[in-house]
């Protein structure tokens, strides 16, 4: 994976609106979810542009349907996205306020990870339904059983979707005569509403279920039929089934139409193929940059059940009024020197919310900007700066005025995430006669230069801590504190100085063990 500074520039690269419309939302659609939620918000008020999807609601007003059509290409800011669709009636641009992307998963059925091809009597799992309507199993074969096997995760695990829609074709075959199922798995996840419930039921009325630790089953396919053999994992014998439908199961994937809206958000490679980072401050629909949400499969979330909680949690998101991020820190949206500024854009690359736009020069949008300052500390020009916002019109970011209040001789200075680091500290009891501390809206804030700096002034040895990987309130900024760290050590390695001295660790609030061991392993090594 490419890193983020390396990415090409976003097409989210636009100046801030001066206006903003956030009455205007564009829902990619394609099945009844993305239909069930412009709905909802056409009936809250919302002008809705609801894409993918034929005509086929309940005629609630508001809704602009754009059958067949695609997002090609995506611009701008919360309250003002330019949106470029392509229809069938060509192009089309639109000033969008929210983006919602809500279509379907896409399927892959695994018929080459068994070795098969889709014949008459071996389907996927999404043909089923259509199987069903159109046949009747137990008045076939003369009275005979008729028998139906399927593939749930045999080369690897389960699904609890996939499960789920499994249990649907089990339990409509058990409602017929002379008819015997078969389920074969490798590991059952049974994680969604009722499914563990329904398995039970499944077996109680007559599903046989075999599940294999390693070696599944081999298939032999021919014009005839397939036939499974695989051993039993109980009796320990040797088996074989010819059964007259095997179904194959399928990869749940997240929908093609995310494309253009990866492209715009700098920290999608975090979380692709997903819009949402694999980070647990992302749990609900908002993704890394504002205005921009994720519904069901657009963020990983398959199962019906939750899809719909993500629906009631977008309308209940778009409800709210326009206002900036709380600035946890203290701090102002970060200003651009004019002066200094040579548009490298590195900020723009940078910015895991994608709140950095250009015009003459950088510029932060301060509706999506949240304050981690990792934009400062990437900028090879010093040209961004953080203003104090509490305590009044100050010229130098936040970091570098408290690294010049610490006293730092013969001392450990700790730049501590004040996401998960600093909460920490209050209750990991370390004697605050051998820790200067410095508090960082986010770890990677931290620069190479204000390790540096911290060193000059006589540090014993510095210590940067940040939040857990795959808890990074700013995505990476635990990345890019790490790797700053593991340079400086190499530049101090090579100046003969022992490198022991700069340490990274990671920390959450609630570990303040793992911050007290990191301060007290750094001691130790300085001795």
């Amino acid at each position: 994976m490419k890193t983020p500074v390396e990415q090409p520039i976003p097409l989210g690269g636009a100046a801030p609106p001066e206006e903003r419309n956030l009455r205007k939302v564009l829902v990619l659609g394609g099945d009844r979810v993305g239909l069930e939620l412009a709905e909802r918000l056409a009936a809250e008020g919302f002008e809705v542009v609801l894409l993918g999807q034929a005509q086929n609601g309940s005629g609630t007003g508001g809704v602009t349907f754009v059958p067949h059509g695609r997002l090609s290409e995506v611009r701008g800011f919360l309250g003002g996205f330019d949106v470029t669709l392509s229809a069938q009636n060509g192009r089309i641009r639109e000033r969008i306020g929210h983006i919602i992307a809500a279509a379907p998963a896409e399927v892959a059925p695994k018929f080459s990870a068994y070795g098969l091809s889709r014949t008459d009597g071996a389907l996927a799992l999404s043909e089923f339904p259509e199987w069903i309507a159109r046949s009747d199993p137990s008045t076939s074969r003369d009275g005979k059983w008729f028998h139906a096997a399927f593939l749930c995760g045999l080369e690897a695990g389960s699904h609890p979707a996939v499960f789920s829609r499994v249990l649907d074709a089990v339990e409509q075959l058990g409602q017929l005569q002379n008819v015997q199922t078969y389920v074969f798995t490798r590991h059952l996840k049974v994680a969604g509403a009722d499914l563990e419930r329904r398995y039970r039921e499944s077996r109680e009325r007559g599903t046989l279920y075999f599940k294999f630790d390693e070696q599944g089953c081999a298939f032999e396919q021919t014009p005839e039929g397939v036939k499974m053999v695989f051993s039993d994992p109980l009796l320990g014998r040797e088996m074989e089934l010819s059964p007259n439908l095997l179904v194959v199961d399928e990869d749940l994937l997240p929908p093609a139409s995310l494309e253009p809206l990866l492209r715009a958000i700098p920290a999608s490679p975090a979380g692709s193929p997903f819009l949402q980072p694999e980070s647990t401050r992302f749990c609900g629909v908002e993704t890394a940059k504002a205005g921009i949400y994720a519904v069901g499969p657009s963020r990983g979330v398959f199962a019906p059940d939750l899809i719909v909680g993500d629906v009631e949690a977008v309308v209940a998101a778009l409800r709210k009024p326009l206002s900036e991020p709380a600035p946890w820190t203290g701090l102002s949206a970060p200003e651009v020197d004019p002066e200094k500024c040579t548009m490298c854009l590195t900020c723009v690359r940078i910015c895991p919310h994608g709140a950095m736009g250009f015009r003459d020069r950088a510029l932060a949008d301060p509706f999506s900007c949240v304050r981690c300052g990792i934009c400062a500390a990437e900028c090879p020009m010093k040209a961004i700066v953080l203003l104090g916002g509490v305590e009044g019109n100050e010229t130098k970011a936040q970091v570098d005025r408290d690294l010049a209040r610490v006293s730092a001789p013969g001392k450990i200075v700790a730049f501590l995430c004040s996401r998960s680091a600093t909460d920490a500290l209050e209750s990991a009891g370390i004697a605050s006669d051998h820790l200067s501390v410095v508090k960082v809206p986010c770890a990677g804030t931290v620069s190479t230069s204000h390790i540096l700096t911290a060193l000059r002034e006589g540090a014993r040895g510095v210590l940067v801590a940040g939040c857990f990987k795959g808890n990074c309130a700013s995505v990476y900024g635990t990345a890019l504190a790490s790797e700053r760290v593991a340079e400086i050590t190499r530049v101090l390695g090579s100046a003969g100085i022992d490198p022991a001295r700069v340490q990274y660790a990671p920390v959450a609030s609630n570990t303040p063990g793992t911050l007290a061991r990191a301060v007290r392993e750094l001691e130790e090594s300085l001795v």
